[in-house]
């Protein structure tokens, strides 16, 4: 059999697998109370639903120049210039089919075998993988993340690295200061950036999240800047994300997006670029609004549920509380399993974000889930601990 060694060291997605396996015990009529998924669990604003039947009706259903069409294009170029006070053009965007692949199509035209990217951890659990499949290799801080990792990386030849605020799976948005000495390291090391920044409209301080390209514009001829309308807008099944970087860089993660995908459904791009010139402005508020009240009911209730240390996120739609003294000693892909097989919760193991010994529980969910999410869990661990 034919077989690639690159693709043989991979891991599946624990994030994809762990909720296809609580579906499917839901479709076999078991209770499951899921709290694994990585999307809103709201439906995509009716304005920008309209503009994917209008694309249809319209018969904007053909192939599309492969980088996306040019009118979001460019509307991705101006929201961004404006975002962050730099200038892109309609050449320094690429609009893929979701921000994974446009990370995807970045790595492969940023690296060579053996290049070492260096990926701080908790990781997004799709970024190793993605490393190893070009046959570069991943490397993670000893410690958190800081100026001082990212200068011994650069003098063990790392080439990159990928930055994720608001964090999967851990909501983590670092303080402007922490953000400016980050940019300063980066800078002198020499490294490119991949900034993934799927969560940033999912922010619950004030203001945009501190960025490297906010602290050092000078960063910008050497960092690839990734977001997209899933998580903004619910609309994770349209499958649009857009990269913007040097000219250089996006025309070969494009040319690589040529000889895979032809082009983003053409349907879908009508509809981001709708999302973009604002039509759905008040959903956007008011979902926003409701991962708030989320995030403060699900923190205060694993508040009161002893065997967990929990942090309150400042970004995205996840907890990734740690836990304490656990008879699975620290092995949480069987914590999680049993969980999921007693109790009916689904949530994800946090040694698949490289982070043992901790999980991550979404709130992207209905209050009652949430509630009865956590009851489950608190008599879970509570029967764990009995003699």
């Amino acid at each position: 059999m034919i077989q690639s060694r690159n693709l043989l060291s991979l891991e599946p997605s624990a994030t994809l697998e762990l909720s296809a396996r609580a579906k499917a015990l839901s479709a076999e009529g078991r209770d499951i109370v899921a709290l694994s998924a990585g999307q809103p669990d709201f439906p995509t604003p009716v304005p920008i639903a309209d503009a994917g039947v209008r694309a249809i009706r319209e018969g904007k259903t053909g192939y599309t120049p492969s980088s996306g069409i040019p009118e979001l294009r460019r509307a991705v170029a101006a929201a961004y210039s404006g975002r962050r006070g730099l200038q892109w053009g309609q050449a320094g965007v690429l609009v893929s089919c979701g921000a994974k692949h446009s990370i995807a199509n970045l790595i492969a035209a940023a690296v060579n075998p053996g290049d070492r990217i260096l990926l701080p951890k908790p990781y997004w659990v799709s970024y190793p993988e993605m490393v190893k499949a070009v046959g570069a290799i991943p490397v993670y801080p000893a410690d958190d993340i800081s100026p001082e990792s990212v200068a011994r990386a650069a003098s063990q030849g790392v080439a990159g690295v990928i930055l994720n605020y608001p964090s999967n799976p851990t909501g983590l948005v670092p303080s402007r200061e922490f953000v400016r000495e980050l940019a300063g390291a980066i800078a002198d090391s020499g490294m490119w950036v991949i900034s993934d920044d799927i969560y940033e409209d999912l922010y619950y301080g004030g203001g945009l999240v501190p960025h490297v390209l906010d602290e050092r514009p000078d960063l910008v001829d050497r960092t690839a800047v990734v977001s997209g309308v899933s998580k903004t807008y619910s609309m994770t099944g349209w499958r649009i994300g857009y990269a913007l970087g040097p000219v250089e860089w996006i025309r070969l993660a494009g040319l690589m997006q040529s000889h895979t995908t032809s082009n983003p459904c053409s349907i879908s791009q009508w509809a981001a670029l709708a999302a973009l010139e604002g039509v759905a402005e008040a959903d956007r508020v008011a979902m926003l609004e409701s991962f708030r009240f989320r995030r403060d009911l699900v923190c205060s209730l694993l508040a009161d549920v002893e065997g967990l240390e929990t942090s309150t996120p400042q970004g995205a739609f996840y907890v990734f509380p740690r836990l304490l003294d656990d008879p699975s000693r620290g092995d949480t892909q069987r914590f999680c399993g049993e969980l999921l097989d007693q109790e009916g919760v689904a949530i994800v193991p946090g040694s698949a974000f490289g982070a043992e010994g901790h999980v991550r529980i979404s709130f992207a969910a209905s209050e009652e889930s949430i509630r009865e999410g956590v009851r489950r869990l608190d008599g879970f661990l509570r029967r764990r601990r009995s003699p």
